[in-house]
């Protein structure tokens, strides 16, 4: 059964009354086992939907609506499926001991419906028969897959869980359903690079349409989980594994029109080499993995450039982390000498994941208010819109508008492409 958290207004569910709190029980007399049934059964045009009213009150209401419409529910959360593994490089291990965080930061999470349905990364050794035959029936592809490797050994080592070793199984199980996959391989030094690395590219590529792309990201870590026999790939170990990525992108390039593998942006600012052009991403469908977002951005600024308003005499602070300093800071100097306006770029030290967390996203609220204190007085202050939740909360349960509060003089606004926001204003 699915409960509702919020009706939205001017919906199906609104005009009917039906009021947050109710339960959802069956559509057409298919019983909903949670949101991913729900988006699947609405999509007919005749509805039976039978619920259950906050006051204990069953309802049955017979609909017809346009196939594209939906009802309106928004549902709770869905008990999420945990991941079984034991990665060494695990971002929830990774978490910090003493600070207490936001709470599904602590959930190891490794569900195949917030893989079709969010791209989250999956590592298919928690399925069971019963999933695997819904995945075929409801058709859920592409799904998200975290292979990194296809050396059974390896993958062993990877994720510690017996269920890995037997990837090439589950592969061919999906391709058997015609259920395609985004690929992804997390590179650890010494374990799956090199050799098993190469093995793995062409392995994956092999498969053909079956295997949709494959994205190489360095492994990252944080002071808490930098001990548990997993270290950082050096500059040189980023340029060889780059070497192969750019031996398979010429190959399918040419034999398939699309580049299908991709570097993940760290993996260039780790080599300390400058971001491939936007070409190298294709179409950005992974952009939000990681892969191609420091291009999306740099693209999306340069868009809005000759649409932006004269902003001549207003300070504005741009918050970011130490990977994206230089590069935001190129990007602000275009907006400025647009705008008229000055900006200032600062870069945050991560006191809560440690100095080798290098990402906006993953900066908390503390840290944002400690690098802002000392622009109370400008006029406008940017950040990743990536920080926030969308309860708008940062990593440490700092609100937004409790870090405004703060600094009431200045104006904070989280942001996807700074040009959005200044556009908005």
């Amino acid at each position: 059964m699915v409960r509702v958290a919020r009706v939205r207004r001017s919906s199906i569910g609104a005009d009917l009354g039906i009021p947050p709190g109710t339960v959802l029980i069956s559509i057409n007399g298919r019983e909903l086992r949670d949101s991913l049934d729900l988006q699947f059964c609405e999509a007919d045009a005749e509805i039976v939907l039978q619920v259950r009213l906050p006051d204990g009150q069953p309802v049955v209401y017979d609909i017809e609506k346009h196939p594209d419409e939906s009802l309106g529910f928004v549902p709770e959360a869905d008990k999420v499926r945990r991941c079984t593994n034991a990665c060494p490089f695990c971002f929830v291990k990774g978490n910090p001991k003493a600070t207490r965080l936001r709470q599904p930061l602590y959930v190891k999470d490794d569900d195949y419906r917030l893989s079709f349905m969010f791209g989250h990364y999956v590592t298919l050794t928690n399925l069971r028969d019963d999933d695997w035959e819904r995945i075929f029936e409801q058709r859920l592809t592409p799904l998200y897959v975290s292979v990194h490797a296809t050396d059974p050994a390896a993958r062993l080592r990877m994720l510690v869980n017996p269920s890995s070793a037997l990837i090439d199984e589950h592969l061919d199980r999906l391709a058997s359903g015609e259920i395609q996959v985004h690929a992804q391989v997390v590179l650890c030094p010494e374990i799956n690079d090199g050799s098993i690395l190469d093995r793995t590219i062409g392995d994956l590529y092999d498969r053909g349409e079956d295997v949709l792309s494959l994205s190489v990201v360095p492994v990252g870590l944080t002071n808490y989980n930098s001990d548990r026999g997993v270290r950082h790939l050096t500059p040189a170990e980023c340029v060889e594994a780059l070497g192969m990525v750019d031996g398979i992108r010429e190959r399918a390039l040419a034999e398939r029109e699309r580049a299908w593998c991709y570097a993940a942006d760290e993996m260039f600012l780790q080599a300390g080499l400058d971001l491939p052009e936007p070409g190298y991403f294709d179409d950005y469908e992974l952009a939000a993995n990681g892969v191609g977002a420091v291009s999306a951005l740099r693209s999306a600024v340069h868009a809005d450039l000759a649409d932006l308003p004269s902003l001549s005499g207003k300070d504005i602070v741009l918050v970011t982390g130490t990977s994206m300093r230089p590069h935001l800071g190129r990007l602000a100097d275009d907006v400025a000498h647009r705008t008229g306006s000055s900006i200032e770029t600062v870069a945050v030290d991560n006191t809560l994941y440690g100095s080798m967390v290098t990402t906006a996203g993953l900066l908390s609220g503390e840290d944002y208010a400690r690098a802002l204190d000392p622009y109370r007085h400008f006029d406008l202050a940017l950040f990743s819109r990536t920080s926030l939740n969308d309860q708008e909360l940062f990593l440490d349960d700092l609100s937004l508008s409790e870090l405004r509060e703060s600094m009431p003089k200045l104006r904070i606004c989280p942001s996807e492409h700074i040009t959005d926001t200044l556009l908005a204003l």
